[in-house]
């Protein structure tokens, strides 16, 4: 039995990472650990209720090193003999050098979890972004002295957080080569990969594949920077008269939503549905989906790609991201295109599934066992093999 601490930046919560943390939380406990979660924002207090009722939360406050947080870390690791602590808030280095002075003088083990990609950000996305749309040499050269800045700012933090952890994870086997090359360390015994286990309930024994819906499905946060659910629509607006009777189904709420709708307006794109928030887990739209969607820059894991593949939702996804190359074998269980983006590759590939249901059914079939992987007794038993290594 392991004393278990996790450090998180907003908990209870409804995105990636949050959802992960609230899994593991519940099969350690459920395996007889004592599991405690500490977190600086409380955005959804309402989704505690999906946490065994054993798990103690904790609140801490920013900035994030003041020396009340050390103190109320110290008093929890000691008092609570922990044993090993999740850091699942990596990048800024503040938390993991926050943590190491509340567990200085104990034998508590630091596990650093990188729940993005080593070599890329959101911030540098945009500051990436910035350079390409500036308008002038003045200010192209202020946004390229900016992304020069970040860069230097993320590698040093990504190095300090790896030297202070006794292991550092991240969510992909490709991040490994990744990591070593974007922070020039050569020589890293301490990281290794763990993916990220399925969050929603599973179902194997119903034969859902062949009542399929001519459906196509995104699941995730409605935002045209990271996201770029515009790129969904743009192809469905390619697709949606010849394929009359298919139909493409947004589920999520986000920053850019009532963009997306006036687009869908004003273009006249028929056989479009938001959904918005969806409080309840996506299973339903995965069991009725033929396709599930995924154009984003950038994801650590896209956790909906294995949801949905356990329902036998065929995945087709934009390459931009490692971890995917390790969840699709592309043309087998689901569809990958090469970067850089194009609408015209993404068409060229919904159609090849929209028209052959034989095709459907035989990839659908490989995604649905290919998710097997990433269920969440095969996940807990590569965290446990971490646990005896420490």
């Amino acid at each position: 039995m392991k004393n278990i601490l996790f450090v998180i930046g907003k908990y209870p919560n409804y995105g990636g990472t949050e959802k992960v943390t609230t899994v593991l939380a519940n099969n350690f406990t459920s395996m007889g650990c004592n599991v405690h979660i500490a977190s600086f924002e409380q955005p959804h207090p309402e989704s505690r209720e999906e946490l065994a009722p054993a798990i103690k939360l904790h609140y801490l406050e920013y900035p994030v090193s003041n020396r009340k947080n050390i103190e109320v870390l110290a008093h929890i690791i000691r008092n609570s003999q922990i044993d090993i602590i999740f850091n699942q808030w990596c990048l800024p280095f503040s938390t993991t050098r926050m943590i190491n002075k509340a567990r200085k003088g104990t034998d508590c083990k630091l596990l650093s979890v990188l729940h993005g990609v080593p070599d890329k950000s959101k911030t540098v996305i945009l500051a990436e972004d910035a350079v390409k749309a500036a308008s002038n040499g003045i200010t192209k050269s202020i946004a390229k002295l900016k992304l020069i800045v970040y860069h230097v700012v993320i590698k040093q933090s990504i190095r300090y957080v790896y030297k202070h952890s006794d292991r550092y994870i991240v969510l992909s086997k490709g991040f490994i080569q990744a990591f070593r090359d974007y922070t020039g360390l050569k020589h890293t015994p301490k990281l290794l990969s763990i993916g990220n286990p399925i969050t929603i309930p599973t179902d194997f024994e119903n034969d859902y594949i062949s009542g399929k819906k001519k459906q196509i499905l995104y699941v995730g946060r409605m935002d045209m920077e990271n996201k770029r659910v515009n790129r969904i629509i743009e192809a469905w607006e390619v697709l949606y008269q010849e394929y009359s009777d298919w139909k493409l189904v947004l589920v999520g709420d986000g920053p850019h939503k009532k963009q997306l709708e006036k687009y869908v307006k004003e273009h006249g794109i028929g056989s479009v549905a938001f959904t918005g928030f969806v409080k309840e887990e996506p299973t339903e739209y995965y069991k009725q989906s033929s396709v599930l969607m995924l154009t984003s820059d950038l994801e650590g894991f896209g956790l909906v790609i294995v949801e949905g593949m356990s329902y036998g939702v065929i995945p087709v996804i934009y390459g931009s991201y490692v971890s995917v190359y390790d969840i699709i074998d592309n043309s087998k269980n689901g569809f990958i295109t090469s970067m850089p983006y194009s609408k015209e590759k993404t068409v060229k590939c919904l159609k090849a599934l929209m028209d052959d249901d034989g095709k459907r059914q035989e990839i659908a079939g490989n995604a649905l066992q290919k998710s097997k992987d990433y269920l969440i007794e095969n996940i807990m038993k590569q965290w446990y093999s971490l646990f005896k290594s420490l």
